[in-house]
């Protein structure tokens, strides 16, 4: 119960710190990406969260919420790059 807890606290402090990065990427350049990922990484940081406490296993849920993530945050900088 612990170890579930810690993963879940800590999957929800990396989505709110991406999400703050993208948000602050989007408040300098004022382009579309960052804002879609950050509310792609929240939503997911919710989502796996719901699911965890819902009772479905946590480790592939926060697993599967980490690399999405990183995808959503990989993805909008390649498109804000393009978009420049």
């Amino acid at each position: 119960m612990s170890n579930e807890l810690l993963a879940l606290g800590v999957l929800a402090v990396a989505c709110l710190f991406a999400a703050a990065i993208l948000f602050r990427s989007w408040r300098l350049r004022r382009t579309r990406p960052p804002l879609i990922g950050a509310a792609a990484v929240l939503a997911m940081g919710a989502i796996a969260i719901s699911l965890a406490l819902l009772g479905v296993p946590y480790k592939p849920v926060v697993g599967a919420a980490f690399i999405g993530a990183m995808l959503a945050i990989l993805a909008s900088a390649r498109m804000e790059r393009r978009a420049r």
